[in-house]
């Protein structure tokens, strides 16, 4: 269980790490109008081409500090929406507040979020978020209350900014799809595409948090390489990633994991070899992990058909070294 960050010195320091973690990221600075309660105020927004997002902090007298998140390059002068903010209190507990700083027992700081929603749409609200929102989730102590909250991102993790972005994209897609049925029947094969919103699981099984915020990181990645290769790929909210060849057949199937521990390489075989079952063309299976399993594990794998997929890191990316031959096999 995480506990809740509420000494003000604590939390004001990892108010400026949270700030920093963007600076590398930013292209530049935009002056516009703010868009906050129904209102507006003047403000000057980092925008970063790289992440897709523009950035805006301010500390609100002695309550909390606002961080406002939105999407897409915004023009100088004009009024923007805001597309969520993470706040933190000044000190102590307060659950009106989305956002917190968490620790877990090895002393790690995390980003987390109590799931509050905000934009004064109907039916946008901290249930939308608990129903819909897929990713790193755990059990904090928040002033001696037990609190599901989201997993954001690592304070220290090099990807820092990165998992930020994609926390923000999701927020975006969840909203836009606030009204609508079900994802599972709004498209078919033939529309598939990458959807950032179904990445992740619900919160239905323990893992670590920490590696779990790089999954959706890793399967952009993952996506982002087959489509420079012409491939297009798509995800449907039970498969990690569906890689399509160049004549229109769905030819693979990946599972990612970002945690090696034994419970999720058998929950993930499991998954990949029942998903898998259910579509056309006998797809292959591939397995994406930090590092090779022991060889009898690998034994067993082949031996269900499953593929293994390496991959590292540069800096904040993730690197697919035997990429090649796994397409190849695609194409065929």
């Amino acid at each position: 269980m995480l506990t809740a960050v509420e000494n003000e010195p604590a939390i004001r320091r990892y108010q400026r790490q949270f700030v920093r973690g963007f600076r590398p990221m930013i292209d530049e600075v935009v002056p516009v109008a703010l868009g906050h309660l129904g209102a507006s105020i003047r403000a000057k927004v980092s925008w970063s081409e790289g992440l897709g997002i523009w950035f805006f902090s301010k500390k609100i007298s002695e309550q909390r500090y606002w961080n406002a998140f939105g999407i897409g390059r915004p023009e100088a002068g004009s009024r923007v929406s805001i597309t969520c903010e993470i706040n933190f209190p000044f000190c102590g507990i307060d659950r009106r507040t989305g956002g917190a700083f968490a620790e877990d027992g090895a002393g790690r700081v995390f980003v987390v979020h109590r799931g509050k929603l905000g934009g004064g749409r109907k039916g946008v609200g901290k249930g939308l978020f608990e129903n819909h929102y897929r990713g790193a989730w755990e059990w904090m102590d928040d002033g001696g209350e037990e609190t599901p909250v989201a997993i954001i991102g690592v304070l220290r993790s090099p990807r820092f900014a990165r998992q930020i972005a994609q926390f923000v994209r999701k927020i975006e897609r969840i909203k836009e799809r606030a009204a609508t049925r079900s994802v599972q029947a709004e498209f078919s094969f033939d529309e598939l595409a990458l959807r950032e919103e179904l990445m992740g699981d619900p919160f239905d099984r323990k893992r670590d948090v920490g590696s779990d915020c790089d999954l959706g990181l890793i399967v952009r990645d993952l996506s982002d390489a087959l489509k420079a290769q012409g491939l297009r790929t798509g995800n449907d909210g039970c498969r990690d990633l569906l890689a399509i060849s160049r004549t229109g057949r769905i030819r693979a199937v990946f599972q990612v994991l970002s945690d090696m521990s034994l419970t999720c390489l058998h929950a993930a075989v499991t998954r990949l070899l029942l998903n898998g079952l259910t579509l056309p063309g006998n797809p292959i299976l591939l397995l994406a992990l930090p590092r090779a399993p022991e060889e009898d594990l690998r034994d067993k794998l082949r031996r269900l058909n499953i593929n293994l997929l390496i991959y590292g890191w540069e800096e904040d990316r993730t690197v697919f070294p035997d990429l090649a031959s796994c397409i190849s096999r695609i194409e065929t």
